[in-house]
């Protein structure tokens, strides 16, 4: 990978134009099709041309300075315009319709994020109801329907430290907040990822992630542009309607790096069969990353198996560990790393530490002294580095539970530190996840992650029947009692899985140990995900008081 200045006015604009100069011609975007064939093909000149032209649309309506959302389909549209909303001196803050298309939430964080204009394709235009419409001081534009001129756009001037774009964390555990991203921020996350994959300009990366979420914008786009690597794209729709389309992509453009949630390779050894696999070439695949959510051994592990005949290596497997408060990454395992616990369960390795770096920096901090943990102990993970940001967007002392001590907390007189909120330990330089703070269930004096127990309940009962399951606590009239929802795929009866409910009570009884006091069987979709795929757990908590399960 060829070096990018370090000069201190250095921004992501500044990056474009040094890759515009060095590489005009080279392909950087590769739009797939349904059938997989190429349908469009964007390379540095053209995506800066059509990036400048809008760029001075939005500097004549005055957006230069100001907040503008984007709501884009998969494909050329959003990345013209969110590098355009860049060039015009404005901040982007890519969003995504919710999974039941609730327009009251993006109308709330249009708000919250204080928008002066909304970029779409007229298509979803179509599809706005009056509650965004009606926005006060909100310029609704469609893109694919004015026509600029690049010629009368002007060079915004930019800094290191200023915001580049806004970006929204997941929303597992609480409403998605704002996370204003530096262009400092974004450099320095973009040479973290090409240092810990060892990114070379021959590489070529291939993604079905959707680029409002940051491991499709910042993987998939800004990587490519830091590192000068060509990208080939699909419709996060045709993955999932067909998960052997990511790995077809991937053998016929001989991608490298390439990756995703934990769901996707597991959605790819369940429904991809031996011989399908064996006619792929999968042996250029050097980085397969995962990450977004907790990485599964037994996912991984039944993966390099089903595609070992396709080339597959299993060095290739490297799970992630990253959040949107950092800007994404955080630290990666080249190869898959485990280690049991005492109780039986797996831990899979999410970053190779090494003391001689100084950035990042992560320490396991216990959550009550705020005293750095012993090796192999659990506590809350901190992270300082360049990559986190500055705070979030907006911020109000009732909802932000001090904000300036998630950002900027103190660990033995250094400050900068990110409180993450999640849960680890470090052993033998190895870091490992073992869930959220905010998801820790008591009982009789122990603690016991959500995430254990939705993934015994998904061990038993995934290809079962059970798409999801998400565990919570509640007050009841009898004290603190477990829910466990259980969404149905549609694959077999509901009776079926019920049948099997009592199997799993033992199972959660014996291991890890904890007695479920309510299970409900939901239909399909009904459980309310984050743009990424998380499962929104307070949401889920919120709606079962609210009584909208009882009746399944």
């Amino acid at each position: 990978m060829s070096a990018v200045n370090r000069s201190s006015g250095w921004n992501l604009l500044s990056l474009f134009e040094e890759r515009l100069a060095s590489h005009p011609q080279k392909p950087l975007f590769s739009y797939l099709g349904r059938n997989g064939s190429v349908r469009e093909v964007f390379s540095m000149q053209r995506l800066h041309d059509d990036s400048a032209a809008l760029a001075a649309v939005l500097q004549a309506h005055g957006l230069k300075g100001t907040v503008v959302a984007l709501i884009y389909p998969p494909g050329s549209g959003f990345v013209t315009a969110f590098l355009a909303s860049i060039m015009a001196g404005a901040r982007p803050a890519p969003l995504c319709r919710a999974r039941s298309r609730d327009w009251q939430s993006i109308a709330l964080t249009l708000k919250h994020c204080g928008a002066a204009a909304l970029l779409l394709p007229s298509g979803v235009a179509e599809s706005l109801p009056a509650e965004v419409r009606a926005l006060p001081g909100l310029q609704i534009l469609c893109t694919d329907a004015l026509a600029g001129d690049a010629s009368q756009w002007r060079r915004p001037d930019l800094s290191a430290s200023g915001t580049c774009f806004i970006q929204f964390t997941s929303g597992s555990t609480r409403t998605p907040r704002g996370v204003a991203i530096s262009h400092d921020n974004i450099l320095h996350n973009c040479a973290l990822i090409a240092r810990a994959f060892a990114i070379e300009e021959q590489d070529v990366g291939v993604s079905w992630l959707p680029f409002h979420h940051d491991m499709g914008l910042i993987g998939h786009v800004l990587v490519p542009l830091y590192c000068g690597v060509h990208n080939i794209v699909l419709s996060p729709r045709d993955f999932a309607a067909r998960p052997a389309a990511w790995l077809e992509a991937i053998a016929r453009s001989g991608g490298s790096i390439s990756g995703a949630p934990d769901f996707a390779y597991a959605l790819c050894a369940e429904r991809i069969g031996e011989e399908q696999a064996a006619q792929l070439d999968l042996s250029r695949w050097r980085v397969a990353y995962c990450g977004s959510e907790r990485v599964n051994a037994s996912t991984m592990a039944r993966f390099t198996q089903r595609f070992a005949a396709s080339g597959f290596l299993p060095e290739a497997v490297t799970p992630c560990y990253g959040m949107a408060e950092a800007t994404l990454f955080v630290s990666a395992c080249r190869g898959l790393k485990m280690h049991a616990r005492e109780d039986g369960r797996c831990d899979v390795s999410v970053g190779q530490l090494d003391e001689r770096r100084d950035d990042p920096r992560i320490r396991i901090v216990s959550h009550e002294a705020e005293e750095e943990c012993a090796e192999g102990e659990v506590g809350e993970i901190w992270v300082h580095s360049r990559s986190v940001a500055q705070g979030y967007l907006h911020p109000t002392p009732a909802v932000d539970d001090g904000e300036t001590s998630v950002f900027n907390a103190t660990l033995e007189r250094e400050s900068g530190y990110l409180r993450t909120g999640d849960l680890g330990y470090v052993l033998d330089e190895n870091l490992y996840v073992t869930g959220r703070l905010k998801n820790l269930i008591k009982r009789r004096g122990r603690s016991f992650h959500a995430e254990d127990i939705e993934g015994e309940a998904m061990a038993l009962l995934q290809g079962q029947g059970v798409a999801r399951a998400v565990a919570f606590d509640v007050e009841s009239q009898d004290g603190a009692a477990l829910v466990l929802l259980l969404e149905l795929d549609g694959s077999v009866a509901a009776a079926q899985v019920e049948a099997r409910l009592p199997e799993l009570q033992t199972r959660l009884w014996y291991t890890p140990g904890i007695l479920v006091s309510r299970i409900r069987l939901l239909p399909e979709r009904a459980l309310p995900l984050t743009t990424s795929g998380k499962l929104q757990r307070a949401r889920c908590r919120e709606r079962f008081l609210a009584g909208e399960f009882a009746h399944v």
